[in-house]
């Protein structure tokens, strides 16, 4: 008897295969959500990486315009109090006006262009000499993991063009 199948093998699909066979597909299903989700975070430090480059050169850029202000060192800024902004369209700004200007405009372009941690910005920055007429600015921001752990930090360097 070709085709014929006894009623003992005919019964189903236990309840346990069931209940195994659901346990797999949840468990498919927590991973591909995972990685969607990690996927996710890692855009969003990449957006955050992008912005810190663009917003270092920004202010590279502004260095190179105001050569005097480089050279006398006015652009060194540490952190803590943003430098005074000083308004200039009645009377010529001093170098070191506007090295504070565009430090000023620096740091509030990074605080709204960088990711928000909370209620505050994450963001901060920093312009350090190197002592060779270098200089390196420093982006740093709440990425993946907790501003200080080093790791969510990008640098650039500028070479300010001899003459300008």
């Amino acid at each position: 008897m070709i085709g014929f199948v006894s009623p003992r093998a005919a019964r189903g699909v236990s309840m346990i295969e069931v209940l195994v066979a659901i346990v797999i597909f949840s468990l498919g299903l927590l991973g591909l959500a995972l990685m969607q989700l990690r996927g996710a975070t890692f855009t969003k430090d990449s957006g955050a990486r992008s912005v810190a480059v663009l917003q270092a050169r920004s202010l590279a850029d502004r260095m190179q315009a105001n050569p005097q202000g480089v050279s006398d060192g006015d652009y060194v800024w540490t952190g803590g109090t943003p430098p005074t902004y000083t308004d200039c369209s009645s009377s010529a700004c001093t170098s070191a006006q506007v090295a504070n200007n565009d430090l000023n405009a620096w740091l509030n372009q990074m605080s709204a262009a960088m990711p928000v941690t909370g209620s505050t910005s994450a963001a901060m920055g920093q312009v350090l000499s190197n002592g060779d007429g270098t200089y390196t600015i420093t982006v740093q921001w709440g990425g993946l993991g907790v501003i200080g752990s080093g790791n969510e930090s990008d640098s650039f360097v500028f070479v300010p063009r001899a003459g300008g």
